[in-house]
């Protein structure tokens, strides 16, 4: 099916295009909302600023798909493949991406606001300043993402792997952390007001300058955070000999 007869099938009523082949197709500033995509092959296909509300694209391959500034408000996406996709600046607001596959993203200023991300794969995907407040983000896999002044207001994150991400100026006040992993994350100048810090593995981290902890739950005392100065520190100085 190419992107005439899509278009024409929709304009028909048709909102059914599950297991469909539709890899590559240029659907620029479309309007698709509520239709069927489960299971189909959309991989590098362009859907940029496109209208995509509440559309099921459940376990289909979107593998370096552009859906950039596109609406997905609501949208299902679980078990959806979006490696290396980029959705700079979507708006995926109260949208479904639970097991999701977002490693490598593009998801600069992208609102994730009252999302499910449980048990998503963020690995290394970049989300400078993108909207993840009230997020659910349970067991999430966010090894080395780029989460520089991004805002996780009230985000849950408990036992979500942050193994090395960038968190620096990002607003984590009152998130969740409970059982998070933060080994040589970046928490500079980050805000964790009246976060809650059970179980978060805390002892390598990256650098906490500037970071805010006021009212958090079990946040390290000034005597700890001193220690991990230090610690960082002592590893800086052994990477340089």
């Amino acid at each position: 099916m190419n992107a005439k007869e899509l278009l024409e099938s929709y304009a028909a009523g048709d909102r059914d295009f599950s297991n469909q082949s539709l890899a590559g197709l240029i659907l620029t500033g479309v309007n698709l909302s509520g239709a069927n995509f489960i299971e189909s092959d959309l991989e590098e296909i362009t859907l940029d600023i496109a209208n995509l509300e509440d559309v099921e694209l459940n376990l289909a391959n979107l593998i370096r798909a552009n859906l950039s500034g596109s609406i997905l408000i609501q949208a299902n996406l679980n078990g959806t493949i979006l490696e290396q996709a980029s959705l700079i600046g979507a708006n995926l607001s109260e949208a479904f991406l639970i097991e999701a596959d977002l490693s490598d993203a593009l998801l600069v200023e992208t609102n994730f606001s009252h999302a499910f991300l449980t048990s998503a794969n963020l690995t290394r995907s970049r989300l400078c300043r993108a909207n993840l407040a009230n997020a659910f983000l349970t067991g999430a896999c966010l090894n080395g993402a780029d989460l520089r002044g991004a805002n996780l207001v009230e985000a849950d994150l408990t036992r979500a792997n942050l193994t090395g991400a960038n968190l620096a100026g990002a607003d984590l006040s009152r998130a969740n952390l409970t059982d998070a992993k933060l080994n040589w994350a970046n928490l500079s100048n980050a805000k964790l007001i009246g976060a809650d810090l059970t179980g978060t593995y805390l002892s390598t981290l990256k650098s906490i300058e500037g970071t805010d902890f006021t009212d958090a739950r079990n946040a390290p005392n000034s005597v700890n955070l001193v220690n991990l100065v230090n610690l960082v520190n002592i590893d800086e100085s052994s990477n340089q000999l």
